[in-house]
């Protein structure tokens, strides 16, 4: 453990990361779909009679665009990166270094997303027509090589490929195998939300409902695209998860009662059916474009919400036990030092370089090994409470269930010795028993007196299968 922990009681550090990332995701898939947008619809009103009218609109358009897009872009962006170091220091420290030059690329073509959009916007009664399309042409071409580069990073996370710690050239880990299918599937996921958008916006148009129609009409051809291709797109990523990921959402399927990770399939299907609630509501708004009002177009927007929650929390959760698959795990725990067992069975604090001198087996002995090995994940009392996962704990159940907590398939493998996992146990069970709460020393007792009587009952059973 190189860094503090940031311990956050309720909700949890990753949640946190998980809220902001949502709304960023959304805000920055309309950042680069809405310029696609903006850039298709300059070159349209030049090929039309009215083409002046369409660009009053556009400028409406325009300047929804450029507030929420650049002030709760920057802000949620801004979020992510603060609330990433705190929760998972170890794994931002690796995506830095690995991809130093990418995230400068992404920062100075940040920069540049931010000069053209200004330059359009502030231009829209000064530049000539051609300046007006090159730049909006030009913001385009900027901010999809944004989405190229982040692809490429996210990815990584959870289908690093052919890239090791021996093996870390940027090439291997930022074409990996998910790049491709991912990348098609978030430009088109980005056109559907510009299209999206674009109903918004068109939504307020009074006192015409003919120019609103056509203007709908136009915006829902947006989302075509996207009904045609992600699906195909998803089957190709779904090829290239972990067979991990697979077995996960396969054993989620079966639901609370089999499952191990419903949520996975939970969210899978939520994303799915919010894909095609879109569709169906943007064939209507096409059918009928003079009912759409702007309860309705709000609405398709805030389903596309849901939609990318759905998705961005499947590929999260696709991720467990690991932040960095099959290299770090969410507790910030290398896999390789997983795989050295000398290491693994050493003093856990004595591992911990912000942890405080506490006395061994004692209920803060306990309380700091949860603070570092299990409250990146997990809440006491809130999210993913552990409070609740363990009021059935017994001193030996908890013992031997931290001893092969990687079985779970969800989680890393418990790092300390005997004593460890019986303060961690003891700390749990402090958790919900009122009264003669078991010192780590009990149930340490407890629990090798088991063992011991289990022992001289195969002993004896093994005895008397030889007579």
């Amino acid at each position: 453990m190189n860094y503090p922990v940031w311990n956050l009681p309720v909700l949890g550090g990753s949640l946190v990361v998980a809220i902001i990332a949502i709304i960023h995701v959304l805000i920055s898939h309309l950042a680069i779909g809405g310029g696609a947008f903006l850039a298709v619809a300059e070159i349209w009103s030049d090929r039309i009679p009215d083409g002046e009218r369409v660009r009053k609109w556009l400028h409406k358009f325009a300047t929804f665009f450029l507030v929420y897009t650049t002030v709760f872009g920057a802000i949620t962006g801004v979020g992510i990166w603060f609330s990433i170091q705190l929760a998972s220091p170890e794994a931002t420290s690796l995506l830095i270094h690995q991809f130093v030059f990418a995230w400068a690329t992404e920062w100075v073509t940040f920069i540049g997303e931010l000069t053209i959009l200004y330059l359009y916007y502030y231009g829209w009664n000064s530049n000539s027509r051609r300046m007006q399309v090159f730049l909006a042409v030009a913001y385009f071409v900027i901010a999809w090589f944004s989405l190229f580069i982040i692809n490429g990073i996210l990815t990584f996370m959870l289908t690093p490929g052919a890239w090791t710690l021996e093996n870390k050239e940027i090439a291997w880990g930022f074409f990996n195998p998910g790049f491709a299918p991912s990348l098609i599937i978030r430009f088109m996921t980005m056109c559907l939300i510009a299209g999206l958008a674009g109903i918004l916006v068109a939504s307020l148009v009074k006192d015409d409902d003919d120019f609103k129609a056509r203007i709908i009409r136009f915006s829902a051809k947006w989302i075509i695209p996207a009904a045609i291709i992600v699906p195909p797109m998803v089957i190709w990523y779904w090829s290239t998860l972990p067979e991990s990921s697979q077995k996960m959402y396969e054993a989620g399927v079966v639901g609370v009662a089999g499952g191990k990770l419903e949520g996975m399939a939970r969210h899978f299907w939520l994303a799915v059916i919010s894909g095609a609630l879109i569709v169906v509501g943007v064939a209507v708004a096409a059918w009928k474009p003079k009912a759409v009002h702007f309860a309705t177009a709000l609405s398709l927007l805030l389903i596309a919400q849901a939609g990318i929650m759905g998705a961005e929390f499947f590929r999260e959760m696709a991720r467990k036990p690991y932040v960095v698959n099959g290299v770090l795990y969410s507790n910030a725990l290398w896999k390789d030092q997983s795989e050295d067992k000398s290491y693994m069975s050493e003093p856990y604090l004595s591992h911990a370089k912000w942890a405080p001198k506490v006395k061994p087996m004692s209920m803060e002995h306990g309380e700091w090994i949860y603070r570092l090995q299990c409250a990146t994940c997990h809440t006491l009392d809130g999210y993913r409470q552990l409070t609740k996962r363990t009021e059935n704990w017994t001193p030996s159940f908890g013992v031997r269930f931290l001893e092969n907590l990687n079985e779970q398939g969800v989680m890393p493998p418990f790092q300390g010795t005997l004593e460890d996992r019986a303060a961690l146990t003891a700390y749990f069970m402090s958790l919900h028993i009122k009264e003669n709460v078991p010192s780590a020393t009990e149930v340490l007792d407890t629990y090798k007196k088991e063992e011991k009587a289990k022992a001289e009952a195969m002993n004896a059973s093994v005895k008397e299968a030889q007579k």
